[in-house]
């Protein structure tokens, strides 16, 4: 309850802001709640909308509505059905429990229903479990906030709309892509109490303390600022949407932008993002096939490599098929290295990129090593100011950091073989 009494006073003065609800309709055009289905999941309504063609494995989107408020308001300002019938996927909007359709932001009796929902949901239209994607205005900004320490195990990415944690941040249980929209004329949820409570996620995530500006980012409604951090831990990036002389209000104006956002993640992180960068799309000469030959360089067996229709999805390292011995090597041009140091044991052995033309490009990289320490961690020297990011053998981003200027470990995990990218200088080692 503790939530309760800034929320109820802050909702006597919301009406004023939610003017152009029209109790019913399609918000000036297009579908209406009518046109979503209704179901019960444990006795609570949920209002559903699919495309017609839509793909087994498709991804889910739930659109939380405000206090005393409902689901026909939160559709008719947001027509996130526009949206789902071009990229495919599934919208949910759930309807708030109690007599000022409230949330719970303080316990689990909403996030366990959410957990519900996804069931349900995953067994009558299939859709992809591991891209669940959460937004929500107002208090169900809030629940969203909330979601992030109770099922951040269920939800891929999250975007609040003008909510956020009144009494302070919580605590999330990883680090979760955020897309938050705001309004600087928003006088129920104030715009000045966001950024400390933004800064306070970035600050468990790990994220870069400067942010990168987009002025005058497209909005149909409004003169919109976009502001990025990142990457951060794991790879994920948190992105907030300022919006000049919004009042407090969903609007479909936004929801473009935070599809294209979510829908970057799954549950395991960035989505196609999960591959080192190489130059392995550029044919390559027989001088290059030799020297990646010489090396002892392979990437993956053939066994492990994706062949036929496979996707570079289930394949991390993409589709690169049989390939013959005078193919290039995945890992790009690799100087020669001994066996035993690609397996970095004390090695230091960069194996990606063209080190004549990162010497060119960025001489400090060439300062940079990468090596296992005795206590079974990989340490990275000289990077100062570069981003550095680990992926595992699948090919999955286990740890992003900033690079410093002496030794830093940066990561610690099970055995087996990494990839550690340090600015454009790949290095290959095992712990």
């Amino acid at each position: 309850m503790k939530y309760l009494l800034p929320i109820l006073i802050a909702a006597s003065f919301s009406f004023a802001q939610w003017g152009d609800w029209n109790g019913g309709g399609g918000g000036g055009g297009g579908k209406s709640i009518n046109d979503y289905k209704k179901i019960s999941v444990s006795g609570r309504e949920v209002y559903v909308y699919a495309p017609s063609n839509l793909a087994d494995n498709s991804p889910l989107l739930m659109s939380f509505h405000g206090m005393d408020q409902d689901p026909n308001y939160q559709q008719s300002n947001t027509h996130w059905e526009a949206v789902a019938d071009t990229a495919g996927f599934v919208v949910a909007y759930p309807k708030g429990a109690t007599g000022y359709s409230t949330w719970d932001i303080n316990g689990d009796q909403d996030t366990k229903w959410i957990t519900q929902i996804i069931d349900q949901l995953a067994n009558d239209y299939k859709i992809d479990k591991k891209r669940v994607y959460m937004s929500g205005f107002s208090m169900g900004g809030m629940l969203s906030y909330h979601a992030m320490g109770k099922i951040a195990d269920k939800i891929a990415a999250f975007a609040p709309c003008s909510g956020y944690l009144m009494m302070g941040a919580g605590t999330a249980q990883r680090p979760v892509p955020i897309f938050h929209t705001h309004g600087t004329s928003d006088n129920v949820v104030g715009y000045d109490g966001l950024e400390n409570n933004l800064k306070n996620y970035r600050d468990q995530f790990k994220c870069p303390s400067q942010a990168e500006v987009e002025s005058n980012h497209p909005n149909s409604e409004n003169r919109a600022t976009l502001y990025t951090w990142g990457p951060c831990e794991n790879g994920i990036y948190v992105k907030h949407l300022k919006l000049e002389g919004r009042q407090h209000s969903p609007s479909k104006a936004d929801v473009s932008d935070i599809w294209n956002f979510v829908k970057g993640y799954d549950l395991d992180g960035p989505i196609g993002a999960s591959k080192p960068e190489s130059s392995a799309s550029a044919p390559a000469s027989s001088a290059e096939a030799a020297k990646s030959s010489s090396s002892g360089v392979t990437g993956p067996k053939s066994s492990d490599v994706a062949t036929g229709s496979s996707s570079s999805r289930n394949n991390p390292w993409g589709n690169f098929g049989n390939r013959s011995s005078s193919s290039r090597d995945i890992w790009g041009t690799i100087p020669t290295v001994s066996s035993s140091s690609i397996m970095g044991v004390s090695s230091s052995s960069g194996i990606g990129g063209d080190i004549a033309a990162i010497a060119q490009n960025d001489p400090s990289l060439l300062a940079v090593s990468v090596y296992r320490s005795s206590d079974n961690g990989i340490m990275v020297s000289n990077a100062q100011g570069k981003t550095i990011t680990v992926f595992n053998s699948l090919g999955h981003v286990v740890r992003t950091t900033r690079g410093t200027a002496g030794v830093q470990k940066v990561y610690t995990g099970a055995k087996g073989v990494y990839i550690v990218k340090v600015g454009t200088r790949t290095f290959k080692t095992a712990l």
